[in-house]
């Protein structure tokens, strides 16, 4: 199986968590008002490169949720924005606990 880099950032408000390294895991998120599952992108099987006519320097979410005008996502579903070399959910609390679920398929 290849590596996946899991990177989260819990504040009084919210939580940013970054997987890296695939779009193929499901995260799951608890918190005061219960459990939320994020899955990845719809388009998580499409190459990462993405259209030419989309641009590297469009706005979106930067460090910790706020606005950044080098976002770089291209597809978003509630709470997931998809990066260049994976996906970043932003859970609308504090998370109290989170689980990864991947599949075990080489």
């Amino acid at each position: 199986m290849d590596e996946i880099d899991i990177d989260a950032r819990v504040t009084g408000e919210r939580t940013v968590i970054d997987v890296t390294g695939t779009r193929d895991v499901a995260v799951v998120v608890r918190s005061e008002s219960g459990e939320r599952i994020y899955l990845p992108p719809e388009s998580f099987d499409e190459p990462v490169s993405g259209s030419p006519y989309t641009s590297p320097y469009q706005g979106g979410s930067g460090i910790d949720g706020e606005e950044s005008p080098y976002g770089g996502g291209a597809g978003s579903t509630r709470g997931v924005v998809e990066t260049a070399d994976g996906f970043r959910i932003s859970h609308p609390e504090t998370a109290t606990e989170f689980d990864v679920y991947r599949s075990d398929e080489a």
